[in-house]
C-alpha cells in the first residue's frame, strides 16, 4: 500500500482552488477507473479532461475527509464537499464516500454519494419539488 498516493489525493482534494489537473499524473495511473453516480471514465486523460471542465466553473471548493479506513489495497475515505459555483451562483453541499483501490497510485476510485442533494435540488424549479416531496415523504 502506497500511504504517499492516498495523501496526494487527500492533498489534491482537500482546498480544490487551484488544482491543477496535470497534478493528477502524480496520483493516478494511467488506466484509472473513476465511477460516480453520474460518470463513468477510464484513463488519466480522460479524468484530467473531466476536472479541468470541472474547475472551470469553480469559484472555490473543498473537501474535508471525515473517515479514513484502510484494508489491504482498498481505502475507504468519507468526505463531505463544498463548493461554489459561477453558475449557478451559489454554494453546494454535499457528504460521501470514495473508495479507491492503490498500488503505487490510485488505480480506481469509485464515489458514492446523494446525486440529488449534490445537483437535482439545486436546480432551481426541480429542487423547490425535491425538497418539497421529501418533507412529504419524511412526514408520512
Amino acid at each position: 500500500m502506497n500511504t504517499e498516493a492516498i495523501q496526494k489525493f487527500k492533498a489534491y482534494f482537500t482546498d480544490m482552488q487551484g488544482s491543477d489537473p496535470a497534478r493528477l499524473d502524480e496520483i493516478y495511473a494511467d488506466q484509472v477507473i473513476f465511477i460516480d453516480p453520474i460518470h463513468q471514465l477510464r484513463g488519466i486523460e480522460n479524468l484530467k479532461s473531466y476536472f479541468s471542465k470541472l474547475n472551470e466553473n469553480l469559484l472555490e471548493g473543498s473537501f474535508q475527509f471525515t473517515n479514513e479506513s484502510i484494508i489491504d489495497n482498498t481505502v475507504y475515505l468519507q468526505w463531505e464537499m463544498k463548493v461554489k459555483l459561477k453558475r449557478p451562483k451559489q454554494t453546494v453541499k454535499a457528504t460521501g464516500i470514495s473508495v479507491l483501490i492503490v498500488e503505487q497510485k490510485v488505480m480506481s476510485q469509485r464515489d458514492y454519494f446523494d446525486a440529488g442533494e449534490l445537483f437535482y435540488e439545486n436546480i432551481p424549479v426541480l429542487g423547490s419539488i425535491i425538497r418539497f416531496l421529501k418533507r412529504k415523504i419524511a412526514s408520512s
